[in-house]
């Protein structure tokens, strides 16, 4: 094989993914018209790249309509692809980058039966860290972690849990108005800040993860001694919900599909 087949061969490979990847939440049917214009390919090629992708069961048209979706090889693929993704794993590196960034703890903290629950931790190798206990299990309304994703919960879940509040320590909220512009504020900002409230000693910031149906299902957080938290807080506002969204993204979740899921069940 010669070398301009073989980048031949690689641009067919490149343009057939890039088909795929036309069909999102929003567009699950397309005509080949709206294809070609998203792809930029000329009608013939992509009309010979999709006979390929049919064949093969990777996309499917419709008689009827002539649109196409995405066929059923796709489907046992994605359900292989999740199946064999482990949050930890897909988490772990993120969290490593913010660990040697910060130098701070760095946690994921899973949603399960209305508490969060720490699933795997990066330990700043500082003499002087945070630590928690990997399966431990705090009730949402309580610190950074289980406040972000309270955050990506309905709202009347916040209410109902603002009449739980209680003190960990002095600096914990218990107002329930107060606790309520919290979570609102956690809603606009993406990410949450809590110093001393379930641990006087321990600063937390923490940013929610989501799935690839768009429902919350844990956080990630960076934790740490009080004394040792920054005034200025951009660093680690702008490096959780990086990571945040990295590692949903990679768990399959975008904004925009996530929106339109919430529109279609009624959600404001």
């Amino acid at each position: 094989m010669t070398e301009k087949s073989k980048d031949s061969g690689v641009r067919s490979i490149q343009r057939a993914l890039h088909i795929l990847l036309c069909f999102n939440w929003n567009e699950r049917e397309l005509t080949m018209t709206e294809i070609t214009e998203k792809i930029g390919l000329a009608k013939s090629t992509t009309s010979r790249l999709l006979m390929t992708l049919e064949i093969e069961g990777f996309i499917k048209r419709d008689s009827s309509t002539n649109k196409y979706s995405l066929g059923h090889n796709i489907y046992y693929l994605g359900r292989v692809a999740k199946e064999s993704m482990a949050i930890n794993d897909v988490a772990r590196p993120i969290m490593e980058e913010i660990n040697k960034a910060t130098q701070e703890t760095i946690n994921l903290y899973l949603l399960d039966n209305m508490e969060s629950v720490c699933s795997f931790q990066i330990e700043s190798q500082l003499p002087i860290r945070q630590a928690a206990k990997i399966g431990e299990r705090s009730p949402l309304w309580a610190g950074a972690s289980g406040r972000a994703i309270l955050s990506g919960l309905e709202e009347k879940t916040w209410y109902q849990l603002a009449k739980e509040l209680k003190a960990y320590t002095p600096n914990t909220v218990t107002d329930p108005d107060i606790f309520i512009d919290i979570m609102k504020s956690i809603k606009e900002k993406g990410y949450v800040i809590s110093l001393g409230e379930k641990n006087d000693q321990v600063g937390c910031i923490a940013s929610p993860i989501f799935d690839v149906h768009g429902k919350v299902i844990g956080s990630v957080a960076i934790s740490g001694p009080v004394f040792r938290f920054p005034e200025d807080t951009d660093l680690f506002s702008t490096l959780i919900v990086d990571g945040a969204k990295r590692i949903s993204r990679q768990l399959g979740y975008y904004e925009e599909n996530s929106k339109s899921n919430n529109n279609e069940k009624g959600v404001g």
